[in-house]
């Protein structure tokens, strides 16, 4: 018993990095308050593929969506993940119906570290993910498209649309719902969303962790 103790503390402050690689940083996400059909705020927007009309997806309303940036075996990958809430708008500050999203997200090709953030460069079919809504379960895939410039997202500290603001992280991207990173349907389909840090735990609280455990085990 004492050395399962011991084995589910150090499992539990290893987990992040075998899981999916070395974790480099992790964000908390929120709405950005510039999004270009505001309100109600939202961090991502899915025009023409939840439905017709426009459809905005709000990250604060569950306020449990996190972005990972992870090295695995060397090459750099984004994961976005947590519940979002909304959609189609009925452009009086609120939805004509609602619902909350489960949303899981990945860029596993081509993410580049460019100083102070990560982009990501060139339309692959790796880069992708669902949003399920958890009302009626249906899944909707998605996946990453190119801008005009070839940009398909970046997370940077550059305050982007904060006026005033040139240290803020945010991210912006843009999705489809098509394989192939076409985009047949009309309407804004992007990610729009401030971050914030998550601090590691320190060496100190886990060897404190370590300590604990020790003791009780004395006992």
């Amino acid at each position: 018993m004492r050395n399962t103790c011991i084995g589910i503390a150090l499992s539990a402050a290893t987990l992040s990095a075998s899981a999916g690689g070395l974790t480099i940083g992790q964000y908390q996400l929120s709405d950005h308050p510039a999004g270009g059909e505001n309100p109600p705020p939202y961090g991502l927007r899915l025009d023409g593929i939840l439905g017709a009309g426009i459809h905005t997806l709000s990250i604060d309303h569950h306020n449990d969506t996190v972005l990972t940036v992870s090295d695995n075996g060397g090459n750099l990958e984004i994961n976005i993940s947590g519940t979002l809430f909304g959609g189609e708008v009925d452009g009086l500050g609120g939805y004509v119906s609602a619902a909350s999203y489960a949303v899981d997200f990945n860029y596993v090709m081509n993410v580049a570290d460019v100083g102070n953030g990560w982009d990501v460069n060139g339309f692959d079919a790796s880069n992708g993910g669902t949003v399920t809504n958890l009302d009626t379960n249906v899944v909707t895939e998605l996946y990453g498209m190119n801008n005009p410039a070839g940009l398909v997202f970046a997370f940077l500290a550059d305050g982007h649309r904060l006026d005033g603001d040139n240290t803020t992280w945010v991210g912006r991207g843009w999705i489809t719902d098509q394989s192939d990173g076409t985009d047949p349907a009309a309407g804004i389909k992007d990610w729009l969303f401030k971050g914030e840090l998550i601090p590691a735990p320190s060496s100190f609280a886990l060897l404190g962790l370590g300590g604990m455990v020790a003791s009780r085990r004395r006992r």
